[in-house]
């Protein structure tokens, strides 16, 4: 019997990053041995590029007349009051339609005092976190109404939360006269 012909090894030597000589040519020729990646599906391309045009334009587009834009994550405009850890971004007062809308935050563990909607009811969105309203844990997604005449006992947010709300302009000034500053 003849002894078969030993294949000729295609080994590489590459420098690697480890330490173990053996281990760094294991995974350089693994790597050598991968396919090309394709990059991003067109799809994904056409979501990338959309999201930096955005970010490119956002701030800097120019704003047409009768428009205004807010953010929550910005500082200016936000105005705390006498509960601690609650504050407050009025976002437009419409006096005409007697409706306020307004970005309310509670920082964690923060109490929203007891109250009652004698002035009209109320309405809010969760935005981000927690809120515990009306005897209800809400988290972000989740919308509340509280008619008018109704009573809204103490309002608690165990992790903190961003909230959207839309009231009546007169219950917005007894607030205001109520828990702001003088």
């Amino acid at each position: 019997m003849s002894a078969k012909p030993k294949k000729k090894s295609r080994r590489m030597t590459v420098a690697t990053p480890f330490p173990d000589e053996k281990l760094g040519a294991t995974v350089a020729q693994l790597a050598l041995a991968a396919p090309r990646a394709s990059g991003p599906s067109p799809r994904v391309k056409e979501i990338l590029l959309g999201r930096i045009r955005a970010a490119r334009a956002g701030e800097n587009a120019n704003v047409r007349a009768g428009w205004r834009f807010e953010s929550a994550g910005v500082a200016e405009g936000w105005s705390s009051g006498k509960v601690p850890g609650v504050r407050f971004k009025t976002l437009s007062i419409d006096e005409t339609r007697d409706v306020v809308m307004l970005l309310m935050e509670m920082a964690p563990g923060a109490r929203f005092p007891d109250h009652a909607h004698t002035a009209g009811g109320d309405e809010g969105l969760v935005i981000s976190g927690d809120v515990i309203t009306g005897g209800r844990l809400m988290r972000a997604g989740d919308y509340y109404f509280a008619a008018e005449g109704t009573t809204q006992g103490e309002t608690v947010s165990p992790s903190g939360c961003t909230a959207l709300l839309s009231l009546t302009a007169r219950a917005w000034k007894q607030w205001r006269t109520a828990l702001m500053p003088a």
